[in-house]
């Protein structure tokens, strides 16, 4: 299947008008990656590698956003897992205003069974859960053989040596900063800004 013609600033705007959650849980990680971050994951994924004709599975998938955008984009078979009921619910409402179809499950990553494609995440960055995010890149390979995975720029040299210690590859790296809404009270300003690296990463 090919991916349906979608320009990249149209994927943001239509990924800016999804609902996310508006008291999301500090323990589980739950910021919500910005329309721009996620067009460009999705661009990347889709029209740069064509990674997104086959099965694709978004790991804590919160409200949806990169699995809804991959959907958009005609990715053949999408699946969007997290842990969180809440998110899952407002994802399904999600994906019915977007017009498009998306497998939602509910359950830890590590009960996830099948084989996928590509697994596109925005994974804990660890803070809360020391190593959460190697453990959802860690779930990613047993899943399928590509993902594309949104992490903190300040954890690229630690990833680095994960990746290499795990003899995976790194095919490509791109820097951008994520915008976080004002959803937690140790949050100063309306926005905050946080420098992410968006990878591929091959196993």
């Amino acid at each position: 299947m090919v991916e349906r013609t979608v320009s990249k600033r149209q994927l943001e705007i239509q990924l800016g008008k999804l609902k996310i959650l508006q008291s999301p849980q500090l323990r589980l990680e739950q910021y919500p990656v910005s329309a721009k971050v996620a067009a460009e994951l999705l661009h990347m994924a889709g029209f740069e590698h064509h990674d997104l004709q086959g099965k694709t599975i978004d790991l804590g998938t919160g409200t949806g956003r990169l699995a809804i955008g991959a959907a958009t984009m005609g990715s053949k078979q999408v699946t969007g897992v997290d842990i969180d009921e809440r998110s899952i619910t407002l994802a399904r409402e999600n994906a019915i205003a977007a017009g498009v179809r998306v497998e939602w499950v509910v359950s830890d990553i590590k009960e996830v069974v099948g084989a996928y494609d590509t697994v596109i995440m925005n994974p804990p960055y660890g803070t809360r859960s020391s190593h959460a995010d190697v453990q959802f890149l860690e779930r990613a390979f047993e899943l399928a053989p590509v993902s594309y995975s949104i992490h903190k720029s300040s954890t690229r040299e630690f990833l680095r040596r994960v990746i290499e210690r795990k003899n995976w590859r790194t095919d490509a790296v791109r820097s951008m900063s994520l915008d976080i809404p004002h959803l937690f009270p140790f949050h100063q300003k309306k926005w905050e800004k946080v420098d992410v690296d968006l990878y591929r990463i091959m196993s």
